[in-house]
């Protein structure tokens, strides 16, 4: 994940921690209302002691935060965990008859958990312990009521407390540690595994695709121009007289050739085609986004370039390719397909070479001729 993400996510829980300090302030009124019902108390003193004075400093205490947190953004986790102390603190303080809320000064502490980090459950330890002294020292009912037994027995809570968050705190860093190495793992098997899906569907000369993968490339195709989604046409381009070039010169020049007249065919294809050495010195080329004249005028341009480029290695001297290509119609089929082109690369061959020839059975698009030579 992201630090950007993760940023993001912090900020969205830090929210949510606020809308629920929100929904305790609005919860702790209703619940003083109800108790309006039954006290034994004047209604107008109730309302003043329990009401309207904890709501206005309870309210005072999150407008206080919302804007903290608006313009200190990068302090917002402590602001909360503050916010939440003082919180509990005012409650604590106008109900100090009711010793049982002292408890809820612990809140903090279970908010700390949230952020999964040791400091800012350190932060939220410390300033729940002064909390808890400044009720012992600010509010004389409460002082009277705990024994030093009971100030004792809150101490001891809040490092079993404290204790329960540290474990907390120790497991999830644990399962995340596990977490992040089991992804780590997973990460490096998945580029392993596309690295050897590449390997095997790559042929290693002249770094297009292979044999298999223009079968499994070309199946799929197959299948979407049957239901007339996409527009097929396939070109099967062979290097003339290769056989005399590896005689002449050598495999090692023949191979330098293989790869320039590849690299020729991948730079003026677009990233929708497909270029595929088919075997020995062919190669395919799949066209699934272009008009038959856009696919003709292509291959056109890929012969004539190969026709211009000179070779080092065969002492400056050109090769030449013949191509035969073939437009697809629906139900025609993977082998016919083919088989269609392929007639057209011999007939490409028989009639001279240096040349494209559109195959040509009654479906196909009539006659566009093509020659040319070096």
């Amino acid at each position: 994940m992201s630090l950007s993400s993760f940023s993001n996510r912090q900020i969205r829980w830090n929210r949510l921690l606020l809308k629920g300090c929100w929904v305790v302030f609005l919860l702790s009124i209703a619940t003083e209302f109800f108790y309006l019902q039954v006290t034994e108390l004047p209604a107008t003193q109730f309302i003043s002691s329990y009401i309207v004075r904890p709501a206005a400093i309870m309210g005072v205490i999150l407008i206080a935060a919302e804007i903290s947190i608006r313009y200190f953004s990068k302090h917002h986790d402590y602001i909360l965990i503050t916010t939440a102390t003082l919180l509990t603190y005012t409650v604590t303080f106008v109900h100090s008859s009711l010793e049982y809320l002292l408890f809820l000064l612990f809140f903090p502490i279970l908010i700390s958990i949230f952020y999964f980090q040791y400091k800012k459950l350190v932060y939220a330890i410390l300033i729940t312990g002064v909390a808890f002294a400044a009720l012992l020292a600010f509010n004389g009912e409460i002082e009277e009521r705990m024994s030093s037994a009971g100030v004792l027995t809150m101490a001891i809570i809040l490092l079993v407390y404290s204790g329960i968050g540290f474990g907390i705190l120790a497991r999830g860093k644990e399962i995340l540690s596990h977490l992040r190495s089991s992804y780590e793992s997973n990460q490096e098997l998945l580029v392993r595994t596309i690295m050897m899906d590449k390997l095997a569907k790559t042929d290693a000369l002249t770094d297009t695709y292979n044999h298999m993968a223009y079968h499994e490339y070309t199946d799929y195709l197959v299948a979407q121009a049957d239901k007339e989604v996409l527009q097929l046409h396939l070109a099967i381009m062979d290097i003339d007289n290769f056989k005399k070039i590896n005689d002449t010169f050598g495999h090692k020049a023949g191979d330098v050739v293989l790869r320039k007249v590849a690299s020729i065919a991948r730079l003026k294809t677009g990233s929708n085609d497909f270029v595929a050495r088919y075997g020995g010195e062919e190669f395919v080329i799949l066209f699934t986004e272009k008009s038959f004249q856009e696919a003709f005028d292509l291959v056109e341009d890929i012969r004539k370039e190969i026709a211009a480029s000179s070779h080092d290695t065969l002492d400056g001297s050109n090769v030449t390719v013949s191509i035969g290509l073939n437009a697809y119609i629906p139900g025609m089929g993977k082998e016919e397909l083919f088989k269609l082109a392929d007639a057209a690369l011999y007939e490409a061959k028989r009639s001279g070479k240096n040349r494209t020839v559109i195959a040509q059975p009654e479906q196909t698009p009539q006659h566009l001729a093509a020659s040319g030579s070096c």
